[in-house]
């Protein structure tokens, strides 16, 4: 059921919400996972990876977890791992519950929807498509677009810079430290999802203004930013 929150619209201060994707809108984990452990098992056959390992590797660009762990060719990892995400994305992907309504209910609030994400564009906009949700956002800020990924502050200051807008006027949302870290450089709030495959409590150490644990509670968060 979709609720109305159009009472609160006009206190508020904020105009934008800016979202990671995968992990925090879209349930990825498992593909992601096995595509980096697909790709090095291919490539450090002598060398195997734990999983904290692989986990480790959620976040960062995936040109900088080749040139990290296969520096002597880091396309040839990019395109191992590219290959089996694309050839398993539509049986491994799908959307963490709640999030259609929350969409809904920001859009009722006309805010800027924004996904700021590590991801390359042309699979942030199968997934988005996929998924369904692609009409949603107003804008996308990938890896393409920047010269530093998160947790440098230029993805966040690219969309202030875009809509002209002020560092208390964004909302930073992630399920990764490199999204806290990301607002914290761009000295905009933050908000850890509860879902997120490392879970509240490590995400807690990077000190993010707020953590919910569903969807629509970020719509509590909101309300809260306009009091």
């Amino acid at each position: 059921m979709i609720r109305h929150y159009l009472s609160f619209k006009e206190d508020l201060m904020l105009k934008a919400i800016l979202f990671d994707l995968d992990g925090t809108l879209v349930n990825t984990n498992q593909l992601i996972f096995n595509s980096f452990q697909k790709a090095f098992k291919e490539l450090l056959k002598e060398n195997t990876l734990s999983n904290e390992e692989i986990i480790n590797c959620i976040g960062p660009t995936l040109e900088q977890t080749g040139e990290k762990y296969y520096p002597q060719d880091p396309n040839a990892f990019v395109e191992y791992y590219r290959h089996y995400y694309q050839m398993n994305h539509d049986d491994m992907i799908e959307i963490f519950p709640g999030i259609i309504e929350m969409l809904e209910n920001l859009k009722q609030l006309q805010l800027k929807l924004v996904i700021v994400t590590s991801k390359k564009r042309d699979m942030t906009i199968k997934a988005l498509k996929y998924l369904n949700i692609y009409d949603y956002f107003d804008l996308i800020v990938s890896s393409d677009d920047v010269r530093c990924p998160k947790p440098h502050p230029e993805p966040i200051e690219t969309v202030m810079n875009y809509y002209g807008l002020t560092h208390d006027e964004c909302l930073m949302v992630g399920d990764n430290s490199h999204d806290i870290e990301c607002a914290h450089a761009a000295g905009v709030k933050s908000v850890a999802v509860g879902w997120a495959m490392r879970g509240a409590d490590y995400l807690k150490k990077y000190h993010p203004t707020y953590i919910i644990n569903e969807a629509n509670d970020l719509l509590t968060v909101i309300k809260k930013e306009g009091s």
